[in-house]
């Protein structure tokens, strides 16, 4: 049935078009291939024809010569080439590329370009990993990543990380090379799950700093989500339908329902427009919580997006509207209130938390004979999160508003940014690239001193690659920036990439890191009947040196492509920042300055792919330090590491039916911890955050030509919470255990996409 329905569009093409056929397929699934670029050249009269395929994988051309010489391309296929003498109906099937390890990356590159050009090691999560993962959010799609480590507030329902064993804080998560802002500021500890997915054609990472590129907080590393732009079809609609259990619990009031809708219409030859809606509802995880409470707290979140191109010859620009819409509500337990009559009506204190973000961003390009290329962004960033609490009264159904010091409160930040590159080649063994970045931050509040702050930032920044050889790279870089709070920095990087052979690559990188404390670290009060938190206006820069090494070969192991990567790194950091009890108040903690901390690893990956398989291993051994042995305490360890190991799996069927599986290890955790003994004296003793296994299997397939059912087990091993010995006992200490999930979940995802060329 299914091959008579082909054969049936595949004639009614060729009687729409009324000239000389050609139909393109997959040769390992016999897939009809939409969107091939089909070029004809008429041996006589050198007269060039191009077209590209219908979704039946078909193209055809009026009134052409034979002789010709017919050339097909597709982005995940060899080229076809081949002399065709006469006229009549071709079929040809085009062989999957099996290089499907080379990735094209635009993080911290003077343009698009290679993975294996790149000075740069940077890691990809391609759409097709992305949906293979069936990720939602950034948070889901990191999951299994390695040097990454996820932690979660329950009460917030956020989500954050930490990558090479450094903080969150840390690290720069970017949208198209731009900032986002979130509640912790303009770059600092961002929720990784209010970054929605959708319109993300892959995620790029490169580990260490990149202060050059990108500024300060990017101590760690970036993590840069691009969106697609282009809109290859006139018009394009796409739908998307999750249903997914929390835990045991599911029903239209329980469990995750999230449904995405995408809208894209090319206007005309230049312009095209693109709009995106995202409703996420999950209900949160009761578990054993008393009545009305939550294990997980209930979040609903809508998105919207829209985005406005234009293009012509060598110049581009874009428009990108982005608004986030969360509220997240905390339920309490229910009380006695007996009235002076004696009638109960019980209560219970209730908090909503609501976020309101809207992010503007203008994007042009210019190009000009190959060799120049400007590129330029204005960004606009309102960031607006309420807290209220209440009482209910849960008789009645009234609600009223509480009066105790931070139970109403509205933190905002606004951020407006603007930035330029040029890149100019003055030969092909040489490039220079320099720009400007502008940051100006606004951040208000009632937990903030004086109601509001700023900071503004201004730098310039310039590097150049030098290739000396054929088989070598060397690129310095240095950015000069001045903080209006901290003063001004000079801060260099050196990158160098050497080419043994056309197997094997060496990269070597150093980067001064930089980040200046938050308006939250500078800022900050909250005092209540439990806390005294204060930020601390004298804190200083957080400066580090990185350094890593790192080795890669590429090779064909019979029809497979394999790579092999080996990478090392050291890192330190000076006055780093953290909380620590108040020298002037032994009550209250604030933020100060810590001496020296320090992070060593190396990481081992091996990837094969070929035209159905897909495998990666990996493996990560990481040390973090501590600062007890320059307190004096020599016998002590100056390193615990941990280990980490993680799999990623798929595999593709004739039938259309994909396999994925996704495995990851994150190993115990050490520290060391100070409490105060009996006697009064203070004691070290030794804690740990347990390691714990996850694993993830779900499986695809193709219905029809735009029908995809997916369905899968999350957390497969049941992992709720981990044992915490890490923390010191006291009134702030968390303690005991930290959440990972809601245990095991089972959910169904359906994808429809309606493609309508011209």
């Amino acid at each position: 049935m299914k091959t008579a329905a082909t054969l049936i569009g595949i004639f009614m093409t060729s009687l729409l078009v009324q000239g000389q056929s050609f139909t393109f397929l997959d040769e390992s699934t016999g897939k009809k291939l939409e969107d091939a670029l089909v070029s004809i050249e008429e041996v006589n009269s050198g007269r060039v024809y191009s077209a590209i395929t219908n979704r039946f994988g078909v193209v055809s051309f009026d009134d052409i010569n034979f002789p010709v010489i017919i050339l097909a391309r597709h982005l995940s296929y060899n080229i076809y080439q081949d002399t065709l003498s006469s006229s009549k109906p071709y079929s040809f099937k085009l062989t999957p590329v099996v290089n499907q390890l080379e990735d094209f990356v635009v993080t911290g590159q003077f343009s698009a370009q290679s993975a294996t050009r790149s000075v740069f090691s940077v890691k990809v999560i391609d759409k097709d990993q992305i949906q293979a993962r069936n990720a939602v959010s950034l948070s889901e799609a990191l999951n299994n990543s390695l040097n990454i480590r996820l932690s979660e507030d329950l009460a917030l329902g956020s989500s954050t990380a930490s990558l090479l064993g450094v903080s969150g804080q840390n690290i720069k998560i970017l949208l198209d090379g731009i900032p986002l802002v979130n509640r912790n500021g303009n770059g600092n500890n961002a929720d990784l799950s209010q970054i929605n997915l959708s319109l993300i054609e892959r995620i790029e990472i490169v580990e260490g700093p990149m202060a050059v590129n990108y500024g300060a907080n990017a101590l760690a590393g970036v993590i840069n989500l691009i969106t697609k732009t282009e809109v290859a079809a006139r018009s394009e609609v796409t739908f998307s339908l999750l249903e997914e259990s929390a835990g045991n619990e599911y029903s239209l009031d329980a469990g995750k329902h999230v449904q995405n809708l995408t809208l894209s219409h090319r206007l005309s030859s230049g312009f095209s427009a693109r709009l995106g809606l995202q409703h996420n509802d999950f209900a949160g995880f009761r578990g054993s919580a008393t009545p009305r409470q939550y294990e997980w707290n209930p979040k609903r979140q809508w998105q919207t997006n829209g985005l406005v191109r234009y293009a012509r010859n060598k110049y581009q620009v874009h428009y990108r509207l982005d608004y986030l819409n969360e509220l997240i509500s905390d339920f309490g337990s229910p009380q006695n209130n007996f009235l002076p009559g004696g009638e109960n009506q019980p209560f219970a204190i209730d908090e909503e938390y609501l976020t309101r973000r809207f992010i503007h961003q203008l994007q042009f390009q210019t190009k000009e004979s190959g060799k120049n290329q400007l590129n330029g962004f204005f960004s606009y960033s309102d960031f607006k999160r309420d807290k209220s609490r209440f009482a209910n009264n849960l008789q009645t159904g009234a609600q009223n508003l509480t009066t105790g010091a931070g139970d109403q409160d509205r933190s905002t930040y606004k951020v407006f940014e603007s930035g330029a590159t040029f890149t100019s080649s003055f030969s092909d063994k040489l490039r220079l690239q320099s720009g400007y970045q502008l940051t100006f931050e606004t951040v208000g509040g009632g937990r903030i001193s004086n109601k509001k702050q700023a900071l503004n930032n201004v730098a310039v920044y310039s590097s150049f690659e030098w290739n000396p050889a054929a088989a070598i790279t060397i690129r310095p870089g240095a950015r000069f920036a001045h903080n209006s709070s901290f003063g001004s920095q000079l801060i260099p990087s050196l990158q160098a990439k050497f080419d043994l052979n056309d197997e094997t690559e060496i990269r070597a990188a150093y980067g001064r890191g930089f980040r200046a404390p938050s308006v939250r670290e500078l800022y900050f009060e909250f005092v209540d009947t439990n806390h005294r938190i204060f930020g601390n206006p004298g804190l200083q820069p957080e400066f580090s040196h990185y350094f890593s090494l790192n080795v890669q070969r590429s090779y064909s192991i019979g029809a497979m492509s394999s790579k092999t990567e080996l990478n090392s790194f050291f890192n330190s950091i000076n006055n780093q920042i953290g909380l620590a009890q108040s020298a002037i108040d032994a009550t209250a903690v604030s933020y100060i300055n810590i001496n020296r901390f320090k992070t060593l690893g190396a990481t081992l990956v091996q990837k094969l792919e070929s035209s159905r398989l897909s495998l990666s291993l990996g493996f990560s051994y990481i040390g973090r330090y501590n600062n007890l042995p320059s307190l004096g305490a020599n016998d002590l360890k100056q390193f615990f590491f941990t280990p980490e190991a993680n799999i990623s799996f798929s595999y593709s069927l004739p039938s259309s039916l994909r396999l994925n599986l996704f495995y990851k290890y994150s190993g115990r955790l050490q520290s060391y911890i100070t409490t105060t003994g009996e006697d009064g004296n203070e004691e070290i003793s030794t804690g740990a955050i347990e390691g714990y296994h996850w694993l993830d299997f779900n499986m695809s397939r193709s219905l029809s030509k735009r029908l995809e059912l997916g369905l899968g087990v999350k957390n497969l091993l049941d992992i709720q919470r981990i044992n915490n010995s890490g923390v010191a006992s006291g009134t702030h200490s968390g303690g005991g255990n930290l959440p990972i999930s809601y245990g095991r979940s089972y959910f169904l995802k359906l994808n429809y996409n309606l493609k309508i060329d011209d």
